[in-house]
């Protein structure tokens, strides 16, 4: 058995849509709660500021943002994904303590 954390990986844009890959099993709501905690950490929101509002059981999923206007969100999902592109792919790692 492994002792390292889960990771949940960024995988791209296809579309409109950001495909992130998560480890956890869907069991117990413990996917969900994993893409929760990745997406507060790398936008550096707290943990009940985002929210899966539709596809709790899907792996197609919309999730909802509060406490920032849509212009800075789409400013740290941008930035998330620049710095997605010079890791070159590599895993981006859990959240930091959102």
């Amino acid at each position: 058995m492994s002792s390292s954390a889960p990771q949940t990986v960024l995988r791209g844009v296809y579309g409109e849509r950001l495909k992130i890959s998560v480890t956890a099993a869907p069991e117990d709501n413990r996917a969900n709660r994993q893409l929760v905690e990745a997406l507060s950490g790398w936008l550096g929101l707290p943990r009940d500021r985002v929210h899966i509002r539709t596809g709790h059981g899907s792996r197609d999923k919309v999730i909802a943002f509060t406490g920032l206007d849509e212009g800075e969100l789409r400013n740290r999902l941008m930035a998330l994904l620049r710095k997605d592109q010079r890791a070159g792919k590599e895993r981006l790692g859990g959240s930091q303590g959102a």
